[in-house]
C-alpha cells in the first residue's frame, strides 16, 4: 500500500507511537491520533506530523467504552472521510498478582485490551470496506499489538494481561479471515524495545542475558514493523515478533 494521502487512525500517543506517527508523516499519510489522558503528547505528535506536510488531529477517547469508540471513528470520518489503516497500539500493561486477581479486574482489563481491540477494528474495518480497493485489491489495513510473551513465556503476576493480548492475537487471525481479501489484519509482537524508566543495571543485565541481540530494539524497529506490514500486500494473519530473538532463547 501506497502512504501517499492515506489516512492512519493510531491509539496510543507515548513513547513509541510518537516515531510511529511521524514516520507515517513521512510517507505522507494524513493521521488521527487517539489518546485517553496524554493529551499533551498527542498535540505535539500531530504537530511534528504536520510539519511533513500531512494533516493531523488529536482525539479525545477512552477505549474502554463502546459509544467513544464509535464517536472517535465517527471523527476521523467526518475530518477525513475515509479511514484506510488502523494501527492500535494503545494498551495497559497491569500487574496483577494472585491474591489481587478479581473478576472485576478481569472485566476492567480486558475492556482495555481485547474489547477494544474488537470494537474499534469493527467499526474501523466497516469504513474502510467501503473503500475504493487499489491496484492490488487492498482496501484497508489493520495492524494490532501484543506481546513476545505469551505463547513463550508468560509474566509472572500478568495474567490476566497475558489473556488479553492472546486473546488479541486470536481476534487477529479470525479479522484475517473474514475480511480477506481486500482488508489485512496483522499483528506485531513486541520484545524488549525501550527501557522502562527507573530499570536498575541488575535489571538490565537480565533482560539482555535473555535477549540474543544483546540490545534493546529502539521505536524505530517497531515504525520499520508497521511499514513492512503497511507496504507488503500478501500478508495476512501474521503475528510478527520484534523482539531480538527472545522467542527462541
Amino acid at each position: 500500500m501506497n502512504l501517499k494521502e492515506k489516512v492512519v487512525l493510531l491509539t496510543g500517543a507515548r513513547r513509541i507511537g510518537q516515531t510511529v506517527a511521524e514516520e507515517l508523516a513521512k510517507k505522507g499519510a494524513s493521521l488521527a491520533i487517539a489518546y485517553r489522558s496524554s493529551k499533551e503528547e498527542s498535540e505535539a505528535m500531530c504537530a511534528v506530523c504536520i510539519q511533513h506536510g500531512v494533516k493531523a488531529f488529536p482525539v479525545k477517547a477512552d477505549l474502554t467504552k463502546q459509544d467513544e469508540i464509535e464517536r472517535l471513528v465517527g471523527s476521523v470520518v467526518e475530518e477525513y472521510g475515509r479511514i484506510d489503516i488502523l494501527v492500535h497500539m494503545a494498551a495497559p500493561y497491569p500487574k496483577t498478582p494472585w491474591g489481587t486477581l478479581t473478576i472485576e479486574k478481569w472485566d476492567e482489563i480486558n475492556a482495555a485490551i481485547p474489547r477494544s481491540a474488537f470494537w474499534l477494528g469493527k467499526k474501523a474495518a466497516d469504513v474502510m470496506l467501503q473503500n475504493q480497493p487499489d491496484e492490488n485489491n487492498i482496501r484497508g489495513k489493520i495492524i494490532y499489538f501484543s506481546d513476545w510473551s505469551i505463547n513463550v513465556r508468560p509474566y509472572k503476576d500478568f495474567s490476566i494481561y497475558n489473556a488479553a493480548k492472546g486473546a488479541v492475537e486470536s481476534l487477529t487471525r479470525s479479522f484475517a479471515v473474514e475480511l480477506a481479501p481486500s482488508v489485512t489484519v496483522n499483528c506485531i509482537a513486541p520484545g524488549p524495545i525501550l527501557a522502562p524508566v527507573g530499570l536498575t543495571e541488575e535489571e538490565n543485565k537480565e533482560v539482555m542475558s535473555k535477549t540474543p541481540r544483546k540490545t534493546w530494539g529502539g521505536a524505530m524497529s517497531i515504525a520499520n514493523g508497521v511499514d513492512f506490514l503497511l507496504k507488503e500486500d500478501f500478508v495476512t494473519g501474521l503475528i510478527l515478533p520484534i523482539d531480538g530473538g527472545r522467542t527462541i532463547d
